[in-house]
């Protein structure tokens, strides 16, 4: 059991990092390479090409090899040192694929000032569509009822069945699917699953707000299919974020059963959790390669190409992902390496935000691990 776990533990932590890592440059925008802006047929040149591929060697041979080295040692290391050898090879992997995405992004920067790819003969343009948020661009934010349900239903259960509780109630399990960790019965008890689930309900909440209210990015060389194509992106993300947290909200009221004592299968607590996290992963992986950053790899109608370019912010752009200009107002724009959108970290309310939910974080695992006994 413990050796299929762990093979199970791996698939699901290092194939989705090395897969994600070293398809990225093939699923960012064509206008963005590296974090370096450059027109749409500068992507196809064969020197930038060979960044790319070279990118995506370096990631899946180093990646390949830590991958391997943390397996055997997961597979002969005791508890809880093998997890603890998983878990540190994932950060070795993204550690050096950001290294790697450094060396592709020097590269690029050097290319552009030495072939002066948007020089001052270049025309620059900046297009916005001002009537894309009254267009349907998320899913109904309706389906957040359904997390309200089972949240309720989950405690309510609860309630119903407190007096068939154990005296002692498992909250954690080890690798081997046994109950290493458990709480006192009592009503608190009841309300620790429930506020996990509320946690999440306003985790994505708070992402479903952002895919809306996040900054436009149109393609001037065609503005008609790319804000078509942003609008399907933030479509199909905004479904994702919402059925995906509510299979984890699910996924949490088996715990809730299990402490109960109305679910006492080991495996199936061990397992189903498992399997749900990644497919949601899988998921995941195959939406960005479907649709691209921005909803570049969606295939619309083409309108009217016209022969610009986008503006070239660059200066912005602090190593190339991370976005820092105090004159513009918005809080979110899309990252230039990879999928989804970033904060603009020269407004203060993007670190509250963030030192806000590093906080909720502690004190979940605070409250948590004072209630464990």
């Amino acid at each position: 059991m413990k050796t299929i776990m762990i093979v199970m533990i791996f698939i699901m932590c290092y194939a989705p990092v090395l897969i994600i890592f070293s398809i990225t440059p093939y699923i960012t925008r064509k206008t963005e390479s590296f974090g370096v802006s450059i027109s749409e047929k500068i992507y196809f040149d064969p020197r930038v090409k060979m960044i790319r591929d070279s990118y995506r060697n370096n990631v899946l041979i180093a990646g390949g090899f830590i991958a391997v080295l943390a397996l055997l040692l997961a597979l002969f290391l005791p508890m809880p040192a093998n997890i603890f050898a998983l878990t540190a090879g994932v950060f070795v992997e993204i550690g050096l694929a950001f290294v790697f995405y450094l060396g592709g992004h020097k590269k690029m920067k050097a290319l552009k000032a030495e072939n002066n790819w948007m020089g001052n003969n270049k025309h620059q343009v900046i297009v916005v569509d001002t009537e894309f948020r009254q267009k349907r661009v998320r899913v109904s934010k309706g389906w957040f009822l359904l997390y309200i349900i089972v949240i309720l239903a989950t405690l309510g259960i609860g309630f119903a069945m407190y007096d068939k509780m154990p005296d002692r109630v498992p909250i954690h399990y080890n690798i081997n699917g046994e109950a290493d960790l458990w709480v006192d019965k009592s009503y608190k008890v009841l309300f620790a699953i429930p506020g996990v689930q509320s946690f999440i309900m306003f985790l994505m909440m708070f992402v479903y707000w952002t895919i809306g209210k996040a900054k436009q990015q149109v393609d001037a060389s065609d503005p008609e299919r790319s804000i078509e194509q942003n609008r399907l992106f933030r479509y199909r993300w905004s479904a994702f974020t919402v059925f995906a947290g509510l299979a984890m909200v699910a996924m949490f009221s088996l715990f809730q059963l299990s402490s109960i004592g109305l679910v006492n299968d080991t495996r199936l607590l061990t397992i189903l959790p498992l399997l749900i996290s990644s497919s949601i992963v899988a998921v995941s992986i195959v939406l960005s390669i479907t649709t691209g950053q921005g909803g570049s790899r969606i295939s619309v109608r083409q309108g009217e190409f016209k022969d610009v370019i986008n503006r070239d912010d660059d200066k912005y752009w602090k190593l190339g992902v991370f976005y820092y200009n105090p004159d513009d107002p918005a809080l979110f724009v899309e990252k230039r390496f990879g999928i989804g959108w970033t904060n603009n970290f020269a407004r203060p309310m993007s670190w509250i935000m963030i030192i806000g939910f590093i906080v909720i974080l502690i004190l979940i695992y605070v409250v948590s691990m004072m209630s464990a006994k």
